[in-house]
């Protein structure tokens, strides 16, 4: 009788050790499915139900998984258990996905426009009211190998004083500068030669917005001052006050140039020698323009690069994003609730408000339509009236 209820006792244990080792079996198993299915990679985040089917198996063994646990820490189990216990849900870890069609428009964005950066996708993305961010741009078109050059990628400066001085006086300061254009002209030993075009911009800091000039071949004395009462003209026009006036040591900026927008208490502000980083505005602007629009057309005549710039500039004050505004279109912000004391003192910086939609996640394509401006080279989206 005795020997009957000790085997008893030992099929029991046996048992109880089958299902317990089984349990085991089961535990490492899911661990081994769960990590080839984030494969390859270097890091593993178990979503909820993961989470349960492992401290559900592991349950069965009394939790005991000490020996067995290997694709998260101990701690981590435990803090599990703790809050299973206490009833509070598991949340998914890890930002939202973003929606097929945001995905599509930003892979849409950079197929047509292969010289646009992230943050210039960025931008467009803001116009159209759709939300998403830096690295969700770049993780994008990292996934489908588009990424731009890093070489365009500016690296942030460090805080000088002339950098204070700029950010203070933003709104009553103008930058200009010439750059030049080889246009095609016939002359009188060769059908066609190229010769040099000058062209002056001048960039407001505080909207950049921006006036450019006529082109000529011949930026003599004359010239130059008639550009800047035009540029006075311009000024008043659009309510900026030009107390601070930008340019380099070029000998084509002559005294009544420099004459003319002299004040007691401002002038023209002359960068050190060899120095262009002073005049970081107005050389941003003329790289803009020649890598976005005058490196890829032949001008065969000043009226065709007069027409050429003059798009340019329309595009760049009235669509184009720009970074230094928080990817706003140069001359406009986001209205806010509340005016500031700058703004209900009758600031004149010529800045319009403007009513900010909600920003959205995702987006119909056939809501938004393309507008180009030479031949495609510039191009600018906007939602069409639903």
């Amino acid at each position: 009788m005795i020997s009957n209820w000790l085997v008893a006792f030992i099929v029991m244990l046996q048992g109880a050790f089958e299902v317990r080792r089984n349990a085991q079996f089961r535990f490492l198993t899911l661990q081994v499915d769960l990590m080839k299915k984030r494969l390859p990679g270097n890091r593993v985040i178990l979503d909820p139900d993961e989470r349960q089917s492992l401290t559900k198996i592991g349950a069965e063994f009394g939790h005991a998984v000490h020996d067995v646990l290997s694709i998260v820490s101990i701690k981590t189990y435990q803090r599990w258990q703790r809050d299973e216990k206490s009833g509070k849900t598991a949340k998914k870890v890890g930002r939202p996905k973003i929606s097929k069609s945001l995905r599509d428009m930003i892979i849409k964005l950079a197929k047509q426009n292969e010289r646009w950066g992230l943050m210039r996708i960025l931008g467009e993305l803001k116009k159209l009211s759709l939300k998403t961010s830096y690295t969700t741009i770049r993780r994008v078109l990292r996934a489908e190998k588009l990424m731009p050059d890093p070489k365009n990628r500016a690296p942030k400066g460090v805080d000088t004083p002339w950098r204070k001085f700029v950010a203070v006086h933003m709104n009553v300061m103008c930058a200009c500068d010439f750059f030049t254009k080889s246009v095609w002209v016939p002359t009188i030993w060769t059908p066609l030669a190229t010769k040099a075009a000058y062209v002056l911009a001048f960039i407001h800091l505080g909207s950049r917005r921006v006036f450019l000039s006529p082109s000529t071949f011949h930026p003599t004395g004359e010239w130059v001052k008639q550009q800047a009462r035009n540029a006075s003209m311009w000024a008043e026009e659009n309510g900026f006050d030009i107390r601070f006036l930008i340019h380099d040591r070029d000998k084509k900026f002559t005294e009544e140039f420099d004459a003319h927008f002299e004040r007691d208490d401002g002038g023209p502000v002359l960068t050190p020698p060899r120095a262009p980083v002073a005049n970081a505005y107005a050389e941003s602007f003329g790289g803009k323009l020649k890598s976005e629009v005058l490196n890829h057309v032949f001008c065969f005549g000043l009226r065709q690069l007069d027409y050429v710039c003059q798009n340019y500039t329309d595009y760049f004050n009235n669509y184009r994003p720009h970074q230094g505004l928080g990817n706003q279109i140069p001359g406009r912000q986001p209205m806010s609730n509340q005016p500031s004391n700058e703004q209900s003192s009758g600031d004149q910086s010529s800045v319009v408000q403007i009513a900010t939609p909600p920003m959205e996640r995702e987006i119909d394509h056939r809501l938004v339509k393309r507008k180009s401006w030479l031949g495609g080279l510039l191009r600018h989206y906007e939602r069409r009236a639903a």
